[in-house]
């Protein structure tokens, strides 16, 4: 929660003045400004990568934080600071016709707005490419709660909810949206009286009711309803409820509702033409997928490509670029992943350096859950993308891969290998002479397993005089003390514990 005491500075466009809730606001920021406000660019790695391995490896979740605005970032600045400031336009404080509307709603008498001034936008694009990030940055520009006490020598004792973002439910549900919204009210005071009050099961008409008042109470600037593409899930009554109901806060109550969501997001406006009308009232803006030249998508690529921690960073190629394009497809948060994943194998493999095979194998490791989305993505084909959605992976998955810092490449297995030959009492070789005794050893077996039909190491079925010469395990081993060793010659004991992970194998 950002809670600020109000300080009014008079505004310079007139339907704006004497309004409180307007001018306890920040200023109206140039473009200049709101580049400088929206940006968030961390330090650069500089000397940190003469830093041991296992300190740079969390320097890298700095790139999760990187914002390099764009001319999308601006339009959406401007676009929500026009909402917020004409929302509050038709609610000024010192009309006595707002108060009358606010008891109106608490008795239920149904009077509404008479100068409704909320208008609304919606903001779609594919998952990933920004979205929210971009909504979150612009949303930071604002205390979320301003407190008031006199304004112009008169006592005004109120508390403001500048702005409100939230989920839609996944299931849709009426009822999940307004528990939603309860939330992110407490959320903003540091409270949860609302959510707790209204936990228990009431009926949907109340809960919108006291959604409703909760919203006039404390002069709420706008919504944010983000994943309304969630709103597919619920049954037709279901999303004409909700549909409906989001008319409702405009056109009665007159608050800006702002839809954020996915390309899937359109079809549940496009049969409604109210509806429709109302999504778009300012306009839609489309984060888009970049095409591989675009201006925007080489700027963001070159801004964080300098945040390299490896200790050799290589140049970025038009080659190089061209293969982060095919992996990435354009979308921005696969970029980041790609970046600070492949950064990882790189520093922990003791590569260090940021190639095309680095990328190449990250994309077919690591991120392989993505392979079907990108794939959808770099088709072209319409019917493809529009499947993209339910191509991806669940956010938990995706949180997961972020997550899983280790990898078992062969320099790991080596350092795990010598600190179980000190804990054995056993003589501790080197990192590269124990790798190698240990991959010779598995050759070594591999060939003594060969020459056993019955050994899992053989599975060749061309050689029909050895299967005539199988001899039965158990005629092997004509004592128990002997049981080990015959096991051990044969293949199926294993002398090394990492041998069956997967990098070693490939080592």
């Amino acid at each position: 929660m950002v809670s600020i005491q109000a300080f009014y500075e008079d505004s310079p466009v007139l339907e704006y003045a004497g309004n409180p809730l307007i001018e306890a606001l920040p200023p109206i920021l140039s473009e200049e400004d709101a580049v400088e406000g929206l940006a968030s660019i961390p330090p650069l790695p500089g000397e940190e990568r003469a830093l041991p391995k296992h300190i740079r490896m969390h320097c890298l979740n700095r790139i999760s934080h990187l914002i390099q605005p764009f001319m999308i970032h601006l339009e959406l600045e401007a676009v929500i600071s026009s909402v917020l400031r004409s929302g509050y336009i038709g609610r000024n404080p010192m009309d006595a016709a707002t108060w009358r509307h606010l008891h109106s709603i608490r008795a239920q008498s149904g009077s509404s707005i008479t100068n409704v001034t909320a208008s609304t936008f919606s903001l779609i694009g594919l998952s990933g490419m920004g979205k929210t990030t971009a909504l979150k940055a612009v949303l930071n520009l604002y205390p979320q709660v301003i407190t008031h006490t006199r304004y112009h020598g008169r006592d005004f004792i109120h508390t403001q909810i500048v702005w409100l973002r939230f989920d839609c439910p996944n299931d849709g549900s009426l009822v999940g949206l307004c528990q939603a919204f309860f939330r992110a009210v407490d959320a903003a005071l540091g409270d949860d009286i609302h959510a707790t009050h209204y936990r228990t099961k009431r009926s949907v008409s109340s809960l919108i009711q006291a959604m409703e008042q909760t919203a006039s109470t404390y002069f709420v600037g706008a919504i944010f309803i983000d994943e309304l593409q969630h709103l597919n899930a619920a049954k037709t009554p279901g999303k004409e409820s909700m549909l409906n109901f989001f008319v409702t806060l405009i056109n009665t109550i007159g608050i800006p509702v702002v839809f954020v969501g996915t390309n899937a997001m359109a079809r549940l406006f496009a049969d409604v033409v109210r509806n429709a009308r109302r999504v778009s009232g300012q306009g839609v803006y489309d984060f888009k997928q970049p095409e591989e030249h675009d201006k925007t998508w080489n700027l963001l690529l070159e801004t964080m490509w300098d945040y390299q921690w490896v200790q050799n960073p290589c140049e970025l190629t038009d080659a190089l670029k061209a293969t982060i394009y095919d992996l990435t497809q354009g979308v921005t948060d696969f970029l980041a992943r790609f970046m600070i994943l492949g950064q990882r194998y790189a520093i922990q493999s003791g590569i260090e350096q940021l190639d095309a095979t680095v990328f190449k194998h990250i994309a077919g490791t690591k991120m392989k859950l993505l392979l079907p989305a990108i794939e959808a993505l770099r088709s072209k084909d319409p019917g493809k993308m529009s499947q993209f959605e339910d191509l991806l992976p669940l956010d938990d998955q995706l949180e997961k891969i972020m997550q899983d810092d280790l990898y078992v490449v062969p320099t790991a297995i080596s350092i795990l290998r010598a600190q179980q030959q000190k804990r054995l009492g056993g003589a501790a070789t080197t990192a590269d002479s124990e790798l190698a005794a240990n991959k010779a050893a598995a050759a070594q077996q591999s060939a003594v397993g060969d020459k056993y039909a019955d050994s899992p190491q053989n599975t060749s079925s061309a050689a029909p005089a050895k299967v005539a010469r199988v001899i039965p395990m158990s005629a092997k081993i004509p004592t128990v003390s002997q049981a080990t060793n015959v096991l051990r010659a044969a293949g199926w004991l294993a002398s090394d514990p990492f041998e069956f992970e997967p990098a070693y194998m490939a080592a």
